[in-house]
């Protein structure tokens, strides 16, 4: 992406891959194959910039809060998995918040403005006021008004049809199939109305008319109570694998969600953030705490309740070098 005085000009790359890799199905998709997806995808990933290998082992949350000014907060994973909240998260919050410690919601979920988000959370028993969540989807609103790529925005997964752009027009594609070809650029937001006819004709109409593709949610797949949920970045490896031009992603591990989240607590506060005293918990290594370790805060793995629950921990660490500052087990 280049800046002029006049607009914006997006590069269309693709990834060299000598040979295409191999995609489990999703009905065999666990942590394992997972991790090899997206290590498959590292070299299109930011850079892990930890400078120590130490990291700090506590049973608990709690028991590191006073190492943090701002706990950045996953959701799936760290607050909820699906309808449930996670066991001792509630009494931990409270405890943050009694020592002053400013709370944020940082999520890839973006399917939903991030009002639904914080109204779920408050039906299950927490209350976060709506200043105090960042979405992937509020970057791609915010960067596709400062930078619109010109002419109309396609959207995939926007469930609630209020997304807003200045200076740029959008269209649901789910509802408007025959338009594919004729819209400049495709934002993927969410998976909700996803099947194997979207993907087979975002792949066609996007190898044959390369244009700019934002994907607003990295993740491959999101914790619930007994099963995975399939997330855009398992579809958009999918198609980066067939030849489809590289994205732009809005969501962790890439900056751009972490700039905003500091940002916006800088304008809360009024003062700057010593970002050795910020905390990405997350429950994912290749999106929360890989994405903590390249733009320098602290990186929080919490391992009982999503993602990497049950798994050997120190393997996979081992296997992608991706080192938290600290691992908890609940919060």
């Amino acid at each position: 992406m280049h800046q002029n005085d006049k607009k914006v000009i997006f590069s269309i790359e693709r990834m060299s891959i000598e040979k295409k890799f191999d995609f489990p199905l999703i009905k065999n998709l666990n942590p394992i194959e997972i991790v090899k997806i997206y290590e498959n995808f590292r070299s299109i990933f930011p850079m892990n910039n930890k400078k120590t290998l130490d990291t700090k082992v506590a049973k608990n949350l709690k028991d590191i809060l006073d190492d943090f000014d701002v706990l950045l907060l996953d959701a799936f994973g760290v607050l909820n998995i699906g309808k449930n909240l996670v066991q001792g998260i509630k009494e931990t919050l409270e405890i943050a918040r009694d020592k002053g410690i400013i709370l944020l919601i940082v999520t890839n979920g973006a399917s939903y403005n991030s009002a639904r988000k914080i109204n779920q959370l408050y039906e299950l028993g927490l209350d976060f006021s709506y200043d105090e969540i960042i979405s992937s989807r509020d970057v791609a609103e915010r960067f596709l008004s400062l930078n619109s790529p010109g002419g109309t925005i396609g959207i995939f997964g926007n469930m609630d049809k209020d997304i807003k752009f200045n200076n740029a027009l959008s269209i649901s594609i789910e509802n408007n199939l025959n338009k594919l070809d004729e819209v400049n650029s495709i934002l993927f937001l969410g998976t909700s109305t996803w099947d194997p006819l979207h993907q087979d004709l975002l792949m066609d109409s996007m190898l044959r008319f390369p244009r700019p593709f934002f994907v607003a949610n990295p993740d491959i797949i999101a914790p619930h109570e007994n099963k995975y949920s399939i997330e855009p970045g398992f579809y958009s490896f999918l198609l980066i694998n067939a030849g489809v031009n590289l994205p732009l992603w809005f969501g962790k591990p890439f900056s751009s969600i972490f700039e905003l989240a500091i940002e916006k607590i800088e304008n809360l506060t009024g003062n700057n953030i010593n970002l050795s005293r910020v905390g990405m918990v997350g429950d994912t290594l290749h999106t929360d705490i890989l994405g903590a370790n390249s733009f320098g805060i602290k990186s929080v793995l919490m391992t009982g309740h999503g993602f990497l629950k049950n798994q050997k921990i120190s393997s996979i660490i081992k296997e992608t070098t991706i080192i938290p500052d600290y691992i908890v087990q609940n919060p």
